[in-house]
C-alpha cells in the first residue's frame, strides 16, 4: 500500500506532457467565393483541412453559430475641415449605432487622442447611447492622428482575448503623434489573437497633410501585414463590408504536441468541397495560436 502513492505521482510525472497537450484551440476563419464574393455558408468540419509542415491538424469543429465581440474604431480626424470625411464619420457611426440585436459592439474614435464606449453592448438602444456620448466629444481630441496608440487602446478594451475578437478600423495608413512603434502594436495583434480589419477612409491624396513628399510606406505595410497576419482584410471604405465583421466560422483545431507559441499553418478545403468550391478566398490567422488556458483546462 505505501507503494501506490509514489507509483502514482511518478505516472502522472511520466504523462505530464500527454496531459497539458489534450486540448485544443479556436480562430475564426472566413471563405468567399471568387466570382460572386458571397460568403459560403454550407462548410462543416469535415470540408476543412488544416496543416502544419506538412502534417494535419485535426478540424473538431466549425461552427457558424458564434457572436464574436466587435470594436469599431473611427478616425474623426480632419472631419471637421472636410465634408467627404464629415459624411463618411457619420455614415460609420450610424453604421454603429444600427449594429444587429445581440452582437456585442465597442465604438471608439479617435485623432491625437482616443475615446471608447466603457463595454461591448449588444442591445441596440444602450448602444446608441454610448455611442452618441463618444462622438460629442471628437472636437476634443486633438489636431494629429496617433493611429497605434489609438490600436493599442483598442486592444486593451478586450481585457482576456476571446476567439474572433476584432477591431474595424475606418482610417487613414497616417501617424504623426503616436508614442509608441508600429512594430510594438503589430507584435500585439499577433499576441492577442484579435483580428484586424481596416478599411481606408480616402486615397492619400490629403493636401493638409504630408502625402506629396512623405508616401507613408510603414504604415501602409504594417497595417497590411497585421491583416494578413490575423485573418482579416484591408479596403477602401465600403459600407456593406462590415459584414465581414461577423462572417466566417469558429473552427477548432487540435495542435500538435508540444506547443506553446503560434506557428504557420494552412487552411484548405478536401473531399467534395474541393471540387466544389475551386475560386475561394481564405482569410484566416497566418499563424496558429497554442492552446488557451480555458481548452487546456477541459
Amino acid at each position: 500500500m505505501g507503494r501506490t502513492l509514489p507509483l502514482a505521482l511518478f505516472l502522472v510525472w511520466m504523462f505530464r506532457p500527454a496531459f497539458s497537450q489534450d486540448c485544443t484551440t479556436t480562430v475564426l476563419v472566413s471563405f468567399y467565393d471568387q466570382l460572386t464574393t458571397a460568403e459560403i455558408q454550407t462548410l462543416n468540419a469535415g470540408d476543412i483541412e488544416a496543416r502544419m509542415s506538412n502534417a494535419a491538424l485535426p478540424v473538431l469543429d466549425a461552427n457558424r453559430n458564434f457572436s464574436n465581440r466587435l470594436l469599431i474604431l473611427l478616425e474623426t480626424e480632419g472631419a471637421a475641415k472636410s465634408e467627404k470625411l464629415g459624411d463618411l464619420v457619420e455614415m460609420v457611426t450610424r453604421q454603429a449605432r444600427t449594429a444587429p440585436e445581440g452582437k456585442p459592439v465597442a465604438f471608439g474614435i479617435f485623432s491625437q487622442k482616443a475615446l471608447f464606449t466603457k463595454e461591448f453592448i449588444d442591445d441596440p438602444d444602450k448602444r446608441n447611447a454610448a455611442i452618441g456620448a463618444i462622438i460629442e466629444e471628437q472636437a476634443s481630441l486633438g489636431q494629429h492622428a496617433a493611429l497605434w496608440d489609438a490600436l493599442h487602446e483598442a486592444l486593451a478594451q478586450f481585457g482576456r482575448h476571446q476567439p474572433g475578437d476584432t477591431i474595424l478600423l475606418v482610417g487613414d495608413p497616417f501617424d504623426d503623434a503616436s508614442h509608441r512603434p508600429a512594430s510594438d502594436i503589430e507584435k500585439e495583434f499577433v499576441t492577442t489573437g484579435t483580428r484586424l480589419f481596416m478599411m481606408r477612409r480616402a486615397h492619400a491624396s490629403r493636401v493638409d497633410r504630408d502625402f506629396m513628399w512623405n508616401s507613408h510606406e510603414l504604415e501602409k505595410n504594417v497595417l497590411e501585414r497585421i491583416t494578413q497576419e490575423t485573418g482579416g482584410l484591408l479596403s477602401e471604405y465600403v459600407p456593406s463590408l462590415i459584414r465581414f465583421a461577423w462572417a466566417g466560422y469558429m473552427v477548432e483545431v487540435k495542435p500538435p504536441p508540444g506547443m506553446d507559441h503560434p506557428r504557420k499553418w494552412k487552411v484548405q478545403f478536401r473531399g467534395a468541397a474541393r471540387e466544389t468550391h475551386r475560386k475561394t478566398n481564405f482569410y484566416y490567422p497566418a499563424v496558429l495560436p497554442p492552446c488557451s488556458t480555458a481548452s487546456a483546462s477541459r
